[in-house]
């Protein structure tokens, strides 16, 4: 390990260092293929929101909708987002399409909320397991 450190200086690990955080940014921004098309930079855990935040975000929206037509996809923080604009291209989807548009996207709120089967979990229970929860939390940590 001395012979290896030895070897590289500090611009060769810099460089070293440079192209490997510049292969994790596009591994991370990419588009996934057969994605729309939509705007080029993303900003990794930011998507795109720096782009929206220039201007009025409707004034950007129809923007990118001149650009990239109706249908077209970004970055919100790290999720891709596709967008539809129109009311041809919005009935295309949900109502000639509706088994593909019919799931909701996976979240860590909505594990906690609902069970395995997607119905939502009793009130009383949902409280409890909550408790109990930071019960344990709080016996771990004293």
């Amino acid at each position: 390990m001395a012979i290896l450190l030895e070897m590289l200086d500090i611009n060769t690990g810099l460089a070293l260092g440079v192209g490997v955080l510049s292969l994790l940014w596009w591994l991370s921004v990419r588009r996934p293929a057969g994605a729309p098309p939509g705007p080029w930079l993303a900003v990794p855990l930011l998507g795109h929101l720096l782009l929206m935040m220039k201007k009025d975000t409707r004034q950007q929206f129809a923007a990118w909708r001149r650009q990239y037509g109706d249908v077209f996809s970004l970055y919100l923080g790290s999720q891709l987002v596709v967008v539809l604009n129109g009311y041809k291209v919005i009935k295309d989807a949900l109502v000639k399409n509706a088994d593909v548009f019919s799931d909701r996207p996976q979240t860590y709120v909505n594990d906690i909320i609902t069970d395995s089967k997607g119905k939502f979990k009793n009130l009383k229970d949902f409280s409890y397991e909550i408790v109990s929860n930071e019960w344990v939390i709080m016996q771990v940590s004293f």
